[in-house]
């Protein structure tokens, strides 16, 4: 069954402009899609119609296979809003969690109450039960906002931006739940440009150009290879690097390089911009067993798998720590740089914050030397 079926959807802003001409795909019941693009290209005013908030101008739109939305299908799909603030409206972080169950009457008082506990514990965030929305920060309003949406147990997510404005292990735990939530059989439609992410919380990718246009569509591994078209749609950049008298090209995912490496599981890859802790352990284990021993033979083991991750480690610091370096380097100068600026426009208290974090930038350097050293021995 699909949750989705869209046929030549368009969506036209008041001046006339086009959000979106010709939009075609269909979501299948409990599956993973990502909607890839640039700023601008359509994903948020996609993700609108699709729960409702908005009408195309033409085409059509199919939802649980009735066409147009009801009451009913419309609290079997919620929404995550790119910018939280626009979400968020109840005196307390507790409020925010009971207000859709209750308005919806998806469940009694008791059960909203124990259910609202539960997503705070999931979500960490327990210690703001009684804050107002408004004295968090953008990370915690994040987080907030999501459990918002968690708390009525939709069987639809839209997801959009989910990852900004999250620090990086929130990111981790973020793509953690979302595979949860496949897992338990929920439909997921993200839009997102964070394209490190799409491997891990996605079956199927969808990529829309600056045109407001379906690119391509295919697996997310498969899309991440099209080169040439992530930067024809302004997914990925070119950057030049000038290093001791020449000068190299990096693409970059997003405002830094996102490096993935590949790992075995079961006869196939799994590729991700994070190390998953225990994936050796895992594959030492399996060793013993095929080998039959145990005491020292599974300290042997053990001790192999340990030499085989730091060798990996090590391998991939040799790439990376040159490339983080590289970036200080830069980044030192453009601080430098806005120092003179705000100097200059009166600033000084910023100004001399500014310098404060280039110093900082020089002692990263020491500390990229000494690590790059370690590696040498």
């Amino acid at each position: 069954m699909n949750v989705f079926e869209l046929q030549d959807v368009t969506y036209l802003h008041k001046n006339g402009h086009k959000a979106l001409d010709g939009i075609n795909f269909c979501v299948a019941r409990g599956e993973a899609v990502s909607i890839l693009g640039a700023n601008g290209c359509g994903k948020s005013t996609l993700l609108y119609i699709m729960q409702g908030l908005l009408k195309p101008a033409s085409g059509s739109l199919r939802v649980f296979s009735e066409d147009g939305f009801t009451d009913g299908c419309r609290a079997r799909i919620s929404l995550l809003f790119q910018n939280s603030q626009a979400q968020l409206f109840s005196l307390s972080v507790w409020d925010e969690l009971m207000f859709g169950p209750l308005h919806l009457r998806a469940m009694e008082l008791e059960a909203a109450r124990q259910r609202a506990g539960e997503v705070m514990e999931l979500l960490g965030i327990e210690r703001l039960k009684d804050r107002s929305p408004w004295q968090l920060s953008g990370g915690e309003m994040k987080k907030v906002a999501l459990g918002a949406c968690l708390s009525t147990n939709p069987d639809v997510f839209l997801l959009d931006e989910p990852t900004s404005g999250l620090d990086p292990r929130s990111q981790v735990e973020l793509v953690e739940l979302i595979a949860a939530l496949k897992k338990a059989g929920k439909t997921i439609i993200t839009a997102t440009h964070d394209l490190h992410i799409i491997a891990d919380i996605s079956d199927r990718a969808i990529i829309m150009g600056e045109t407001h246009r379906v690119l391509l569509e295919g697996g997310p591994r498969e899309l991440l290879r099209e080169h040439d078209l992530l930067l024809n749609a302004n997914l990925i950049h070119e950057h030049v690097h000038a290093h001791d008298g020449y000068e190299h090209e990096h693409t970059h995912y997003g405002p830094h390089e996102h490096h993935e490496h590949a790992h075995g599981h079961g006869g196939h890859e799994h590729e991700a911009g994070h190390d998953h802790e225990g994936h050796g352990e895992e594959h030492a284990h399996e060793h013993a067993h095929e080998i039959g021993e145990t005491g020292t033979g599974e300290d042997k083991v053990r001790e192999d798998g340990q030499d085989a991750r730091l060798t990996e480690v090590k391998e991939k610091l040799k790439i990376l720590l040159p490339h983080w370096a590289e970036h200080n380097i830069e980044h030192a100068h453009t601080y430098m740089e806005w120092a003179q600026k705000a100097q200059s426009a009166g600033a000084d208290e910023l100004a001399l914050t500014l310098r404060e974090i280039a110093k900082e930038g020089e002692r990263l350097n020491a500390l990229f030397d000494r690590a790059k050293k370690m590696l040498q021995e």
